[in-house]
């Protein structure tokens, strides 16, 4: 079979244009369509197409935000949304302190941008599905199904009960799905049935087997869907292939931070992900780098570059200072901290306070040309964290993780632009998911092989004798904070009011004990919690239980279709 290549260049050249650019396709019956929707290359490029709405409505910018990558991340308990101060970053913040309802932005733009993905994909499926006589369209109709079933999925996790839309909607209006499960189990068995049309990845350096839809992704979607469903006997039989497949294998420890950077971009461990770069030859704004590069998530993660000294410059693990979003917390750093110790992958989560000030090569302060000893880096006027109200939200570590990295940036568009890969899969994941439904299924020993794998590879000074689900829940925030699993893993285990009691009020304010002592003590980073909402009139940060689970059908949905209502818990109205 002809392979089919989405290579960067493709990818970059269709991206960037609407969704409604992309598939401005005249109405079914005229003859342009009847025209085009015939041979190999249509098919190809059709599931191109489909390929970029996905990375531009799923991983790019609505304006200055992400919703998937904030809204997600945000939404979790060992996140805070950070920022200059308590007005900072408004439209996320809501999500971390549940301030939020079915008319804020967050909720509805996630939702539209879902329901794009999946309408490009209802594109490839419903002009070729029945059509598909060549093994390049049997293809490219699997990989547009297993596309539509991990949107879906994704839509269950925020939305609870979305519309199912497995079709191209004409005349009719989406309806509420009957279940969740009925969701989840319908994105398993649209897995399912892909699987026999679609490529295995070709080896560990396949890199454009992670940049495409293959068996791997099939697989993963399937059984995380499966795992949501609660049915961990299918989680165990669909994974099972994947977590033994030669095809694909944990990046050593010492390359644990490539993962999320750019040096990583299809690497071994990665089982699917978005492929970005940037183009400024395409124009929009910022010369073409949102949505490409991702420029203002870049912004809004990296470190503050006005709380932050250091030479003249900020850090170099910095590209360029940025607004100070997405901050560890600081309970979880610190049990993560006494569970990995010194490993790869705390290191590549966070910094302690002296990794970060003294540690030239894991930060990399620009005025240690001048200061090679200790005590001169101790009493260094030109480092350390300024802001003498203290850094929001902020406490005595600094999360590298997601921070943009100088290598991250393409230089010549001049600016923050992340061109680091989206990742929505990756081994270690699947690893845990398949670890959980074997101690689900009463297989603890296949559990422990696998979790030990991960814990060995992290460098970690923990490594389980014995495994049971508090080990695995643990392990599995250890290894994907700020990738998107934590909110809904919670969930998932009935466990979410109990987390988010502990910090909702628990807010750090983060100081520099060399600035605070007038330059008598060491650069020290310390931190006092704070309240700051106490005071405030009509703000009441809580977590309600059977509602705050999950967010409700956006109001701009429901004001222009009266076939959908709210039906989770706490947003049902009594009108409803």
């Amino acid at each position: 079979m002809k392979k089919i290549i989405y290579s960067i260049a493709l990818l970059s050249g269709m991206m960037f244009y609407s969704c409604e650019d992309m598939l401005d396709i005249p109405q079914k019956g005229t003859d342009p369509i009847d025209g085009f929707y015939k041979t190999d290359a249509d098919a190809e490029s059709a599931v191109t197409a489909m390929y970029a709405t996905y990375i531009g409505e799923i991983g790019g910018n609505e304006g200055i935000w992400s919703a998937y990558i904030m809204g997600l991340n945000y939404s979790s308990d060992d996140v805070f949304a950070a920022g200059g101060d308590t007005n900072d970053h408004a439209d996320f913040r809501v999500l971390n302190e549940f301030n939020y309802d079915p008319s804020s932005a967050p909720i509805g733009t996630l939702y539209n941008h879902i329901y794009k993905a999946i309408y490009s994909a209802n594109l490839v499926i419903n002009y070729f599905g029945e059509s598909a006589d060549t093994p390049i369209k049997k293809q490219a109709v699997a990989e547009a199904r297993v596309m539509r079933a991990w949107a879906h999925m994704l839509a269950a996790q925020v939305y609870y009960r979305p519309p199912l839309v497995d079709h191209l909607i004409v005349d009719d209006k989406p309806v509420n799905a009957e279940s969740q499960k009925a969701i989840f189990d319908w994105c398993v068995a649209e897995c399912e049935a892909a699987l026999a049309d679609l490529p295995q990845r070709n080896g560990k350096d396949d890199k454009e087997g992670a940049w495409r839809v293959t068996q791997g992704f099939a697989r993963f979607v399937g059984g995380k869907s499966a795992l949501f469903a609660g049915d961990n006997d299918k989680v165990v039989s669909i994974m099972k292939p994947l977590v033994e497949s030669s095809n694909y294998d944990l990046v050593s420890g010492e390359r644990f931070r490539d993962l999320f950077h750019i040096e990583g971009d299809g690497c071994e461990e990665k089982i699917f992900e978005f492929n970005y770069t940037t183009n400024t030859a395409l124009g929009g704004a910022w010369g073409g780098s949102i949505q490409r590069g991702r420029w203002m998530v870049a912004n809004v993660l990296n470190w503050r570059g006005d709380d932050i000294v250091g030479g003249g410059t900020n850090p170099k693990i910095c590209s360029t200072g940025g607004w100070g979003g997405g901050s560890i917390n600081h309970d979880f750093a610190h049990k993560m901290l006494a569970n990995d110790g010194d490993s790869y992958r705390r290191k590549a989560t966070f910094l302690t306070s002296d990794e970060f000030f003294y540690d030239e090569e894991l930060c990399g302060w620009r005025s240690d040309a001048t200061c090679t000893t200790l005590e001169q880096k101790q009493f260094d006027d030109q480092r350390g964290i300024l802001n003498s109200n203290g850094s929001f939200a902020r406490s005595d570590v600094m999360e590298v993780k997601m921070m943009c990295h100088p290598n991250d940036v393409d230089l010549s568009v001049g600016d923050n632009c992340n061109n680091t890969n989206l990742c929505l899969a990756r081994l270690a994941e699947a690893y845990l998911i398949y670890a959980e439904a074997c101690i689900q299924t009463g297989a603890a020993g296949e559990a422990k092989k696998y979790i030990n794998r991960i814990q060995q590879r992290a460098g970690s000074q923990t490594i389980s004798e014995t495994v049971d689900m508090q080990v695995l829940m643990d392990e599995k925030q250890y290894e994907l904070w700020f990738e998107g699993c934590r909110w809904h893993d919670i969930v998932r285990w009935g466990i979410a009011k109990q987390c988010y009691d502990k910090v909702l009020d628990n807010i750090p304010y983060q100081f520099d004990e060399y600035w605070t002592s007038g330059g008598t003590k060491p650069h020290k980073l310390v931190y006092e919690v704070r309240h700051p909402w106490k005071d405030l009139k009509n703000i009441n940060i809580e977590f309600v239980a059977n509602k705050h689970e999950y967010w409700p059908i956006p109001k701009s949905v429901l004001d222009v279709n009266d076939q959908m209502t709210q039906v989770y818990g706490g947003w049902v109205t009594e009108a409803e």
